[in-house]
């Protein structure tokens, strides 16, 4: 089969564009990136995500195996449990998270989100182009697609992938009917710096891993610690390739809008951002009110929580999406990057069989959108379940809530179904 010899045009540099570029990259395809932002550090990248077993299987087929090496060894330690409690931590449900040990993809990896995009910029400095805003594509001569930038210039190649994040402008051109929709809640974010007397005094477990903290009034905290593994006399692993290792509590605590009184705003400052965020969590228990008293302020953010409506196929041309820019999802179940990864990873797959010649171009894209839709949608769904859920106001849902919750905890069998894993 003879090859067609694509040149691929990636716009934004975040978790799933940049996992593709290197998938391509090392399947010798021509790709490009742009990215409208100066430089990797321009941007705060929030405090970790992670990485859970099948976008680690994605992600392992993108990289090159020294880079997902280097990916294993910024990983944080592998969080123990899930936990959801009361707002007097009182237990409602525990999971425990198997450990796989010697399996490099059996494993959740959290990883600080600067640690993550700097590994996923590994080798790619030929590749990626900083300060490049899309304003437009157009067609090309000879099928191909023409981006232009805010800065007069332009590139064209055989495809262009919109990973340009939630606000994409791809998606504003390619589907200007496709919507992204408050939804009413709103969340505070920050963190607290774990030392070795304040760690004493986060909740044992925050310390085990992702704490899911309901109130009775629809009020919610996520709590998670990022630790890292120790060696002996407790220092702390670092095999040279390893960066930020920075150790804390990072803590998001969320309503609905009109639960705060007047709506937050980054105006206020970190200051005022924890005590509207203290202002919800009065009657808490007090070791779970000192993670927002004591946080640096200037860590402290406030953000609308938004979601994407499900759109259907659309016709298929050499300009398609992938992560964020397409099924943009709240936070609440923590799979937005891995299901970003596990697009990247089935449009590598489809672009070197196109490449290769073994497909036809607009037949391989509109397999892997069908396919994007399909999953994607379904886990921005799981996703405003659990929100809605964690933040039901009606005393019936709540005391519904918390039965489930309770069910599960108590009945084994029903907890790998409940957490969705993969």
């Amino acid at each position: 089969m003879q090859r067609n010899r694509l040149k691929v045009l990636i716009i934004g540099a975040g978790t799933g564009g940049l996992a593709l570029a290197q998938g391509l990259q090392a399947a010798g395809i021509a790709v490009e990136v742009y990215e409208r932002e100066h430089t990797p550090i321009e941007r705060a990248q929030g405090y970790r995500l992670s990485v859970n077993p099948a976008g680690c299987r994605a992600l392992k087929a993108c990289l090159p195996a020294a880079l997902y090496a280097k990916f294993l060894s910024n990983s944080a330690k592998p969080s123990e449990t899930v936990t959801f409690l009361d707002h007097r931590l009182n237990r409602l449900l525990a999971i425990n998270i198997p450990r796989h040990e010697g399996s490099d993809t059996d494993n959740e990896r959290p990883i600080a989100r600067l640690a993550f995009r700097s590994v996923l910029l590994d080798g790619l400095d030929r590749v990626v182009r900083f300060g490049k805003k899309i304003v437009a594509y157009e067609d090309g001569p000879a099928s191909s697609v023409t981006a232009r930038f805010d800065d007069g210039s332009s590139a064209t190649g055989d495809v262009l992938i919109g990973a340009d994040g939630a606000s994409s402008s791809v998606r504003g051109q390619l589907l200007p009917h496709a919507r992204r929709v408050e939804t009413g809640i709103t969340a505070i974010s920050g963190k607290l710096g774990l030392t070795a007397g304040g760690r004493n005094r986060v909740p044992t477990p925050i310390l085990r891993g992702p704490t899911l903290i309901l109130d009775a009034r629809g009020h919610f905290m996520f709590a998670n610690a990022v630790e890292y593994e120790r060696r002996v006399n407790g220092a702390i692993s670092n095999d040279g390739s390893a960066q930020d290792r920075e150790e804390y509590v990072m803590w998001g605590v969320s309503a609905r809008t009109a639960a705060f009184g007047s709506t937050p705003n980054a105006a206020l400052g970190g200051e005022a951002l924890k005590a509207a965020a203290l202002q919800l969590m009065t009657g808490w228990s007090p070791a779970v009110r000192r993670l927002v008293e004591n946080a640096d302020a200037s860590t402290v953010v406030t953000f609308g929580v938004k979601s994407s409506t499900p759109v259907e196929p659309w016709p298929t041309r050499n300009v398609t999406l992938i992560g964020d820019a397409l099924h943009n999802m709240t936070p609440f179940r923590g799979i937005g990057a891995n299901t970003a990864l596990r697009d990247a990873d089935a449009l590598r797959r489809a672009l070197i069989a196109v490449d290769r010649g073994a497909q036809n171009l607009l037949t391989a894209l509109a397999a892997c959108e069908r396919d994007m839709i399909d999953y994607g949608f379904k886990a921005v769904g799981v996703s405003l379940q659990m929100m809605r859920r964690v933040h039901a106001e009606n005393p019936i849902e709540r005391a519904v809530t918390k039965l489930v919750f309770r069910t599960v905890d108590h009945v084994k069998p029903l907890q790998p179904m409940f957490m969705g894993r993969q």
